[in-house]
């Protein structure tokens, strides 16, 4: 089996995560290539189809279409920084393996998981980005934004707070809050997004990282299928008021082997876990 490393359509931050997926397909004995479109397996960075990551849509599509599998790279959300997550197929909900779990790996990466909240004055909508793969499928950004807003009026009186995706502006509606971008010293994020969650009531995000930082803040989300979060949250705007706030312990073990660091991944394991070994 031929894994290309299509790896000049990374950005910046990812050179040392190619590198170390290419070491751990070595230790593997698979096949390696660099920017082959005729191998078995891509491998990107991300799914935003912006910038350095343009290209990869081409990719993308064509080993898809082919029916073959495509291996996501992306800024991991548990350690910002430190973790990374490595999906198949993009990096939802069903794009990392859920077999062969480890209990112990939350404490590893020392994860933890905050009482439920029974307070806070605020909804916050967590925009995403309209140029990502994620949101395939979706209406417009801000027709998703309207629709959204008005379906929680007719079920809330809490303060709606819009948060804008950093690089992406958003239509600013009556009666909201828009929550804009200002850079965190010493990160290289655009939102104290754990500040926001303090005066937070729920969250609604369609699939990217809020719902899972919201569930693991204590936080219910309101999420779409696809979302990492979506075991542990809920769908249904209606119960605003109400949201289910289940047990989150088996979750957070599933999801602590959806990301992991430079060093692991150069052992092979999260390619191993997605692919199997070569026969």
């Amino acid at each position: 089996m031929n894994i290309s490393l299509f790896n000049n359509f990374g950005a910046l931050n990812s050179r040392p995560v190619f590198a170390a997926v290419q070491q751990g397909l070595q230790k593997l004995g698979f096949q390696s290539s660099i920017h082959d479109m005729t191998a078995d397996v891509a491998v990107i960075w991300s799914v935003v189809w912006s910038g350095r990551m343009r290209q990869n849509q081409a990719v993308w599509q064509a080993f898809r279409s082919a029916g073959k599998p495509v291996i996501v790279l992306e800024v991991g959300m548990l350690q910002r920084g430190h973790t990374w997550k490595v999906g198949i197929n993009g990096t939802g909900n069903q794009s990392y393996s859920k077999q062969d779990l480890d209990p112990a790996r939350p404490q590893q990466l020392n994860l933890k998981i905050d009482p439920w909240r029974d307070t806070g004055d605020d909804v916050v909508i967590a925009v995403q980005r309209y140029d990502s793969e994620q949101w395939a499928g979706q209406p417009s950004t801000e027709a998703w934004l309207k629709q959204t807003v008005g379906t929680l009026r007719q079920h809330t009186d809490r303060s709606i707070v819009i948060r804008s995706h950093p690089r992406q502006e958003v239509v600013v509606l009556p009666g909201c809050i828009v929550d804009r971008p200002w850079h965190v010293p010493n990160t290289y994020d655009d939102y104290d997004f754990d500040k926001t969650l303090r005066h937070a009531w729920a969250v609604v995000n369609w699939n990217s990282g809020p719902g899972s930082q919201a569930i693991m803040s204590g936080v219910p989300a309101f999420v779409g299928p696809d979302s990492v979060a979506a075991p542990v949250a809920n769908s249904d705007l209606s119960q605003i008021e109400t949201p289910n706030k289940p047990d989150r312990d088996q979750w957070l073990i599933e999801i602590s082997h959806s990301e992991w660091t430079v060093d692991e991944i150069a052992t092979g394991l999260p390619v191993a876990r997605l692919l199997g070994k070569p026969n």
